[in-house]
Order: C-alpha cells, then structure tokens, then sequence
C-alpha cells in the first residue's frame, strides 16, 4: 500500500495542477478623467455587488495621488476579465476587458448611468420572492445585484452590457442593454419573467406521466394506480 501511494504521489506531482487556471495574476494601471488627468481615490475591482442600493467592490483596490492601482485577480480559466472603476463620488465610472498578459491598462472615466428596474411574473400573479441580475461585458462578469424586492440597481459607465437575471420559480432571461453617453439613466421599468414549468403545477394536480421505463410497475402506470400510498417523486437538474 505505502508503495502504491509512493507512486500516486509521483504522478499527481507530474500532471499539471488545474488551480493553475486559477492563479491570481497582478495587473497595473491607471485610472484618467475624461480630460486625462489622474483620479486619486477610484476603487477598481473586476467584480462589484449591490448592497442595500450601493455598488461595493469585491477585492478592488484604490487609486493613490497619480491615479495607479495594482490589484490581483483570477481569470477562472477565460482568458479575460473585466474591470469597471468608480470613483468616490460615485458620479463617473470606466470599464475595460483585461487579458490574463495585460499590459498596464488605462481606464478612462464618463458621467454613469443608472441602470435600474423592476421584475413581475403575470402568470403566477405575483413578483418572485428572489430575484439576481448579473451583468457581463464580453465573456466577463462583472457586476451582480440580489434582491427580495424583485428590483435591481447599477451605477454603469456607456457601453453595451449582457443582462442576465433569474430568480425563484422564474424562468432566465437574457438581453444586451445599451447605455448611451449623455443619458443619466435608463429604467427598464417591469420586466415579465416567465413562470418555470414546476411553479405553474404548484398546487395543482400534476401533469399526466410518460413512462419510457420501469422496474417493479408496469410503463403503462398512472399515478391515480397509487391512491393511499406513498409515492416518491425524485426530480433531477443541471446547470
């Protein structure tokens, strides 16, 4: 046994370590108003959450006197990230696509625009109880919003955005939303978000069974066969 584990330790040595992909790599820039000139006290960070109605960075850094910044992310095997910068008054804002071999990067920032809205589901005549928005720039994602109100709220620079919101017995829905220079915000208002296909039986008798196959019953099986008895039903899902 001591010399099977000798060898197993020899070959786990060996073989690539996965965490690789996930090494945290140590990025440089600087952060410029619209006329060029630094911006001391930015918070840069490739990921930011909504917080009781605030944008809150998660690991980000703050510019010193000549606008620089160092942070260290991890690209999760992507091969890009995206970094947004807010600066202190939380007025203007700069987004840029990071490379895992970026160069020191500059960010630029414009007047934000707030980004905001409210779900509803008709068909289950009701809002959901949860619902969660992340957005992404490219392959990134970079700002998520959580809420028991059914509502969402960012602070964004311009620039085109992919909207991914979902929540409980609701179904995903997916967009890409433009924020436009010069607009100071953008409501989306209600947003209809269809009922998943469990929440519309929720209280209802359930839909009639296709058996394709059986042990210990018949295929031909109705669930009326089980009156008076237990009956187990396992539901399975991925994502």
């Amino acid at each position: 046994m001591k010399a099977r584990y000798g060898i197993v330790a020899v070959i786990l040595g060996l073989l690539p370590m996965t965490a690789r992909a996930q090494e945290e790599v140590k990025i440089t820039g600087r952060v410029l108003d619209a006329a060029g000139r630094p911006v001391a006290g930015a918070e840069v960070a490739s990921f930011w959450m909504v917080q009781k109605g605030t944008m809150t960075s998660h690991q980000g850094a703050i510019t010193n006197s000549e606008g620089r910044f160092t942070l260290s992310m991890a690209f999760y095997g992507r091969g890009q990230a995206a970094l947004l910068a807010l600066d202190k008054d939380r007025k203007t804002g700069g987004l840029v696509i990071v490379e895992e071999a970026a160069k020191p990067l500059e960010i630029k920032l414009a007047p934000l625009v707030h980004l905001h809205g409210k779900f509803d589901c008709k068909e289950l005549g009701k809002r959901p109880k949860w619902t969660n928005v992340y957005l992404m720039s490219g392959q990134a994602r970079f700002a998520m919003c959580a809420s028991e109100e059914a509502a969402f709220s960012f602070l964004l620079p311009p620039g085109t955005y992919n909207f991914y919101a979902y929540g409980t017995d609701i179904q995903r829905v997916t967009k890409d939303i433009t924020l436009k220079p010069g607009e100071s915000e953008l409501d989306l208002r209600t947003i209809d978000m269809p009922a998943t296909i469990i929440a519309r039986h929720k209280g209802k008798a359930p839909p009639t069974w296709h058996v394709t196959d059986a042990r210990g019953t018949k295929k031909d099986a109705k669930l009326s066969d089980f009156k008076g008895k237990w009956v187990l039903l396992e539901f399975w899902g991925y994502w």
